[in-house]
């Protein structure tokens, strides 16, 4: 009777060690789900530029034996990553072999080239493109693509050269366009709008120079304007916007269209101001940049690097 009284007195028995078990297990497949967000967030494919999971290129396009030699041929890739800013050195290097002097461009329907992230006239189109690009007598359609509106004006009295007043994408929607600061230990570079599709939270910072601005999807424009018959040549300069469009012209085969491609891909770079330390604007290495590059052409694309 004894035993039965203290039975019923007594405070409640404590959670019970298999109830423990559960709860505990419950709470940690939560945490390592939510860590590993975190780390698809921090290594998606959106920040690595890495084209291995999309199907190759020579299964969807015509690399001919020709052209792969054609591209064996081309300028070697600069390994070495560059410790100062090399501008313009895309524009002036002399090595650089440009396709139209390695073949002939008669059997072509059109000759196209296309700017994207043209900003003034005499950014590239003017001081490289006019001037340097060997055109074999061929007159070229002009495309300059530049969101910013302060360079359109420019463009209204250019024959021969037709503005799309977009940011190049891969949908058609109005982004956050403009620029993030750059912030280095206790330093922060405001900068104004220079042609890069930023996130939303930089409208929110108070920090960043953004606008919003309309996109267009550039891989569905390319595949509506221009044919496989067609020259076409494309320099991409979109501030780090380059490495989703090339794996959406690779992923839906609209890489095929393109003959010659003149890339920026650009990486955190080291700062003057900081030794040893580097900007934190874009995520990506000289490295990833490098291997890219390598895959481009592996796949069968004359890609050359841009500065």
């Amino acid at each position: 009777m004894n035993n039965m009284r203290r039975s019923a007195n007594s405070s409640p028995s404590k959670t019970p060690a298999p109830l423990k078990l559960v709860v505990y297990g419950v709470l940690l497949v939560f945490l390592s789900l939510t860590f590993l967000s975190l780390l698809k967030d921090k290594f998606s494919d959106s920040n690595i530029p890495n084209l291995n999971h999309l199907q190759q290129i020579d299964k969807k396009c015509n690399v001919s034996e020709h052209k792969r030699q054609l591209i064996r041929d081309l300028e070697p890739l600069i390994a070495q990553e560059p410790l100062d800013v090399w501008e313009g050195l895309g524009k002036e290097e002399k090595n650089i072999k440009y396709l139209p002097s390695m073949t002939g461009l008669a059997h072509k329907d059109r000759i196209i080239y296309v700017d994207l992230g043209a900003r003034d006239y005499e950014s590239s189109i003017g001081s490289w493109f006019v001037k340097q690009y060997p055109k074999q007598g061929k007159a070229f359609e002009i495309y300059a693509v530049e969101a910013d509106k302060a360079f359109h004006g420019q463009y209204a009295s250019r024959e021969g050269v037709t503005l799309l007043p977009y940011a190049a994408w891969i949908r058609n929607e109005t982004v956050v366009f403009g620029s993030k600061p750059i912030v280095v230990k206790d330093k922060v570079w405001r900068m104004r709008p220079f042609g890069r599709i930023e996130g939303q939270k930089a409208e929110e910072d108070r920090l960043s120079a953004v606008v919003r601005v309309e996109a267009f999807d550039f891989v569905d424009w390319l595949q509506r304007t221009v044919t496989e018959r067609d020259f076409v040549v494309v320099k991409m300069d979109v501030e780090g916007t380059e490495i989703t469009l090339v794996r959406e012209l690779v992923r839906r085969g609209a890489i095929c269209l393109i003959d010659e491609l003149f890339m920026e891909c650009h990486f955190d770079r080291y700062v003057k101001c900081c030794s040893g330390e580097r900007i934190n604007r874009f995520n990506y290495t000289y490295a990833q940049c490098y291997d890219l590059f390598s895959e481009l052409r592996e796949m069968g694309v004359v890609v050359h690097q841009w500065w």
